[in-house]
């Protein structure tokens, strides 16, 4: 009688995990679908940082060209992975040790995709929502449009 209690007790948890993983993919989805607003933006690395978060970091650029003068909106549940305002932007992703100063980056959010110096290379990155707390904080922290 006993095994059979840590039987249940083990597909219940299992159940759990999945249900969660389930809602919260679903959720995800959801928040990402808000990059399909048609925002193209491109322009030269002019100040990387990093946080301390695996690789979480913003990106700053200058000489942005862009489909929109600006961008600052609010999104319920997390920020965008992006700010433009004139001919200056920041992103906020991932940020590979092979990012310098210098490179050129175009973002084309509805393909939630970073294209890291696309006249040379075919190097890419993600993007998404950002709704980790610590990262949002740190965004907060460090960004320059105060």
């Amino acid at each position: 009688m006993r095994y059979f209690l840590y039987a249940i007790l083990l597909i219940g948890f299992f159940y759990s995990v999945l249900y969660y993983n389930q809602k919260s993919g679903e959720e995800t989805i959801k928040l990402n679908d808000s990059l399909n607003n048609n925002v193209l933006f491109e322009g030269v690395v002019v100040k990387i940082q990093r946080s301390t978060n695996h690789a979480f970091g913003i990106i700053t650029l200058k000489h942005v060209r862009s489909s929109v003068d600006e961008f600052n909106k609010q999104i319920k549940g997390g920020i965008y992975p992006y700010r433009v305002t004139g001919d200056s932007a920041e992103l906020y992703c991932t940020v590979s040790v092979d990012r310098k100063l210098g490179d050129s980056v175009k973002v084309v959010s509805k393909d939630l995709t970073i294209y890291y110096n696309p006249q040379k290379s075919k190097e890419e990155g993600s993007l998404y929502v950002i709704t980790d707390p610590y990262n949002i904080a740190y965004v907060k922290e460090n960004t320059v449009f105060k």
